[in-house]
């Protein structure tokens, strides 16, 4: 009996020593196979343009490679009041950015890279439109090898910059989302610049039905116009405020539609 005993006390030192199991009875885990992690890269630009320092962050899939081009995403956060110096950090760590493209990603999602631009108080336009275009942009795609195929979102101000970029600069973007958008119906005036209506990407406009700090109404008006001018577009209302819970399901929505459009 003494001698099973300490067969079995043996097993089990020899099993607690052997390693962290993964789900897996009897294997232990592979430090060379531990699925690799997102990463955040934190950058700045000094802008000629914008006459100072700009941040931004880079959200790199957990498969990045190097050698590899990839589609890129343009995530536009909203109007924050107070320090702007780094604003390109809100959809992460407000929004959970990080976990939900994540959790994209492992579900089979296209990988992509997701790029978080501070656009400090510009509602991306005037000057900002400009650095966005013949800065931020041809920097962070030559670093990180842009395949051509881009997708923008954002919300509230973000929201506006997205449906100012798409609609101004169609041929950039195969899907635009707007988040609860600070939206301007005279946008719609865009679309009227190109003849061929098929260079527009697909839009989505997203609303909460109790947000008291846009005017829905706007959004919904302009929506009527790029669908009556040919425009590919989706209009969601759904319980919801003007805050981050609310985005925080959008985002989940965007990278789909974004990852479908590349």
């Amino acid at each position: 009996m003494k001698k099973v005993l300490l067969l079995i006390a043996s097993l089990v030192v020899l099993f607690a020593c052997s390693g962290t199991r993964n789900n897996d009875p009897w294997g232990v885990i592979d430090p060379t196979k531990t699925p690799k992690q997102a990463t955040v890269v934190e950058s700045s630009i000094n802008s000629s343009i914008m006459r100072q320092k700009m941040t931004y962050s880079v959200w790199l899939p957990a498969s990045y490679d190097e050698n590899q081009s990839y589609p890129f995403l343009y995530l536009l956060h909203g109007y924050e009041y107070g320090d702007q110096s780094r604003l390109d950090r809100c959809w992460l760590d407000k929004g959970n950015a990080s976990r939900l493209a994540s959790d994209y990603e492992i579900k089979g999602g296209v990988p992509m890279i997701i790029v978080m631009p501070n656009g400090l108080s510009s509602f991306y336009m005037g000057d900002y439109e400009d650095y966005f275009h013949t800065e931020l942009m041809p920097t962070v795609e030559a670093a990180y090898k842009c395949n051509g195929k881009r997708a923008i979102a954002g919300l509230s101000m973000g929201g506006y910059g997205t449906l100012y970029h798409a609609l101004k600069y169609p041929e950039k973007f195969t899907y635009a989302y707007a988040m609860s958008p600070a939206a301007d119906a005279t946008m719609a005036s865009f679309i009227d610049l190109k003849q061929d209506k098929s260079v527009f990407p697909k839009f989505t406009i997203e609303v909460g039905l109790q947000d008291a700090t846009v005017d829905n109404s706007k959004a919904k008006s302009l929506y009527n116009s790029m669908t009556q001018k040919g425009l590919t577009c989706e209009y969601i209302e759904r319980a919801g405020t003007h805050d981050w819970v609310f985005w925080k399901e959008c985002l989940p929505k965007a990278l789909v539609a974004a990852g479908n459009s590349f």
